[in-house]
């Protein structure tokens, strides 16, 4: 197997291949973020998911108002898993003002945000399948998408998934072994869906033949964001080009300035710093017109508006 060092190479491989860079954004003020949409008119569904080996994972769903069916979105957070109901709700309900959630929601998405099982070892090595391995973070967000489309008010052939660091590997995972109508990368830690190692310099180095086996399943649209103050960005660059070889649908936003998991803005999460960026707001602009181009969310659906 030839491994492909990972290096910071903007090359356009095909037509369906896009990059764009955008400039530093400014620090915002998050409060009129806070608890936009209203529970009254989108309450908040606590659900807990069985997965193939009996385990539960904690989802905390919203729809818009009215019966659907409307699209989907399903949600899977960054390492580690486990995080449990709590915090899930706490992003769902848009507690701490990042905007990525309720956002969604106000566009007529079905918004789930869901955990997985935390896994032993290596944080992002390859998921191995088979019957005498054991259940793995995949296979519960299969079993999450399972779920979703069961919903009567979602239309199953409309649900996409969004993947933040960890979750963007599993995301990987997802979409090279499921029909989805889209798939959104927010600084995806696709180490363990590329077969990544560290070289002689501690760059990251992708098992080249494994990683192009492994994403030629993809069949949906993608989009990958990253920022440039992401240890993550040229793993994200690598990622983008290989799809690209592979002529897929995928396109690649850098944002300068962007730290690790911008997209989602502030979390709550302790002993980080989660500014509002304005790149948070331009990528979920994007975000929005990229799902919506693929999905079709129909018009009049918004929550909240």
């Amino acid at each position: 197997m030839r491994p492909v060092a990972i290096v910071m190479l903007l090359s356009a491989l095909c037509a369906s291949a896009e990059i764009h860079r955008h400039p530093r954004g400014e620090v915002n003020p998050h409060d009129k973020y806070i608890r936009v949409v209203s529970e009254q008119d989108s309450p908040l569904i606590k659900q807990y998911i069985a997965t193939r080996d009996g385990t539960y994972v904690a989802a905390a769903i919203r729809k818009p108002k009215g019966t659907g069916p409307f699209p989907a979105i399903s949600y899977f957070h960054g390492a580690p898993g486990g995080r449990g109901m709590d915090q899930l709700v706490t992003w769902s309900l848009g507690t701490t003002g990042g905007p990525l959630w309720e956002r969604l929601l106000q566009e007529g998405f079905v918004v789930i945000v869901s955990d997985y099982r935390r896994m032993p070892g290596r944080l992002a090595g390859p998921v191995v399948f088979g019957e005498n391995v054991g259940t793995n973070y995949v296979e519960d967000g299969e079993c999450v998408l399972e779920y979703v489309r069961s919903l009567p008010y979602v239309d199953k052939d409309r649900v996409a998934v969004y993947g933040v660091s960890l979750g963007g590997n599993l995301a990987a995972y997802l979409a090279s072994r499921q029909k989805l109508a889209a798939v959104v990368f927010g600084a995806g830690a696709v180490m363990g869906f590329m077969n990544t190692s560290f070289g002689p310099n501690r760059e990251m180095i992708a098992d080249q033949e494994t990683a192009a086996k492994n994403a030629a399943g993809i069949t949906a649209p993608v989009l990958a964001l990253v920022g440039t103050e992401d240890p993550l960005m040229n793993l994200n660059i690598a990622f983008h080009d290989l799809l690209a070889k592979l002529g897929k649908d995928v396109q690649l936003h850098i944002y300068e300035g962007g730290y690790h998991d911008f997209v989602a803005g502030p979390q709550g999460q302790a002993h980080r710093k989660e500014p509002l960026l304005t790149s948070t707001l331009e990528a979920l602009d994007v975000t929005v017109a990229f799902l919506k181009q693929h999905m079709s969310a129909p018009a009049g659906t918004a929550a909240g508006r």
